[in-house]
């Protein structure tokens, strides 16, 4: 008797459902929403052609399918948020933004795909373990002296205070603490690391420990972080870490991505229903423009520009003095006045459209190659702890890799602090409490709770 063959409707329905439902919530929002009232940005529109159209949904698609089914080990975590942020953007976006005609729009949006492709297969295959032997005490000794000397820091350059700040405020704070930083350059890395590793660990472990108490601390603290810079992803990480750790506490099964792709669709609708029933634009703007719009616009405007212009080859970065930078000022404000005429505008790049712009299409291909290292030992030094906890932890250094490179990300971001917490943080979690996120298949349960005797 011929066994039935079981149809993949996930890859065929599903998937392809899910990742053209956010095409059309995308091209909506940015035509009717966003363009309009933000051209004078550089958020400029075009009609796109049908042709263009469908082969950049293909191709965001293939990359799609590309992901792991299910989120069950740190790098799932990352090339999940980075596709839903940064690469569906830059795939669907390409054809109707006005930098690039159309084949070069449909180049670009195969050549990210096909690099995160690359990525996603390369993180595939049995995990070898790499933990260090670290006692909780020294662990613990060591976030409490980086968040005094942190928060010290901030109370003697900035002053602290927990009070609610206006979004529409942020900025001034933001400048003030920008002229406070003189003379005090490690305060920046400081303050990152704190808001993007140290805090979501406290976060992580209170939820998945069942301990109030240091959620409500890396709660309190975050808010401080956020009153105090006035950077806007610090109060936004609070919501993003609880939507994280509630979608990944799964007591029978581990999450599917795809849920990913359409809470982001969700959250274009509801930003838009909400204001338009407010008369306002806010949430689209916060919500929408800043978090999946902006990467994929940014990307066609920095491949555009650099294609026709000189790179920069890391002359303003980590080659600094080995190589003739051809700009007077950084990047970002280079694209800034070009792409809007407005010299004091910071247009920050996304991991791929930094590298276009350092070393053109081998630069976008070794971003890639740099973040898939790093994605491999990241799963080997994670491997061991509840993968809700590790989503909290990585929620935001991955976010930053939409808004900067790869080697910023690493360094100023939390990227590598958060590879260092995660290769030294105690196995101490209960596997019936967390769910069974524990990266099944990497070590045996067992094994896991042999850790915790």
């Amino acid at each position: 008797m011929r066994s039935a063959v079981k149809f993949p409707g996930r890859e065929f329905v599903l998937v392809p459902l899910g990742v053209i439902v956010f095409a059309f919530l995308l091209h909506w929002v940015y035509a009717d929403l966003i363009a309009p009232p933000f051209g004078y940005l550089g958020y400029r529109y075009r009609e796109p052609h049908t042709e263009a159209v469908i082969i950049s949904l293909i191709t965001a698609i293939v990359a799609a399918l590309a992901l792991p089914r299910r989120i069950e080990r740190a790098s799932s975590v990352v090339l999940w948020v980075l596709y839903v942020v940064t690469v569906a953007p830059t795939i669907l976006m390409a054809s109707y933004t006005p930098y690039r005609e159309d084949n070069e729009a449909i180049l670009l949006g195969v050549v990210v795909s096909a690099v995160f492709v690359g990525i996603c297969l390369g993180v595939r295959g049995t995990v070898r373990p790499l933990n260090f032997a670290v006692s909780p005490t020294s662990i613990w000794l060591a976030l409490i002296i980086i968040s005094v000397v942190t928060y010290a820091l901030l109370a003697f350059t900035q002053g602290i205070s927990l009070r609610f700040l206006d979004l529409l405020d942020v900025y001034d704070v933001r400048e003030e603490y920008a002229n406070n930083l003189e003379g005090i350059g490690i305060l920046s890395y400081l303050v990152f690391i704190q808001a993007n590793v140290v805090n979501p660990m406290m976060v992580a472990r209170g939820l998945f420990l069942r301990r109030q108490l240091w959620t409500a601390w890396g709660i309190i603290g975050q808010l401080i972080l956020y009153s105090t810079t006035g950077f806007k992803s610090m109060l936004f990480a609070i919501p993003a870490w609880l939507i994280i750790a509630f979608f990944l506490r799964r007591r029978r099964r581990t999450a599917d991505g795809l849920a990913l792709i359409w809470g982001a669709s969700g959250m274009i609708l509801l930003s838009a229903i909400v204001d338009h029933l407010t008369n306002s634009i806010l949430l689209t703007s916060l919500l929408s423009r800043r978090f999946l719009v902006t990467p994929g616009v940014f990307t066609s405007v920095y491949a555009e520009f650099f294609s026709e212009n000189p790179q920069v080859h890391l002359g303003h970065s980590i080659l600094r003095g080995f190589v003739e930078y051809p700009y007077n000022r950084t990047p970002p404000y280079v694209i800034g006045e070009w792409m809007a005429g407005l010299p004091t505008m910071a247009a920050n790049a996304n991991m791929f459209a930094d590298g276009f712009a350092n070393f053109g299409w081998a630069g976008l291909v070794g971003a890639g190659v740099v973040l898939l290292l790093y994605l491999k030992v990241l799963d080997r030094v994670s491997a061991g702890i509840p993968v809700g906890v590790v989503g909290v932890i990585m929620t935001m250094p991955t976010v930053a890799l939409s808004n900067t490179s790869v080697l910023t990300a690493m360094l100023s971001h939390g990227l590598v602090a958060a590879l260092v917490l995660l290769a030294i943080m105690p196995r101490d979690y209960d596997i019936r409490d967390a769910g069974r996120g524990v990266l099944p298949g990497l070590i045996p349960e067992r094994s896991f709770a042999s850790q915790r005797r």
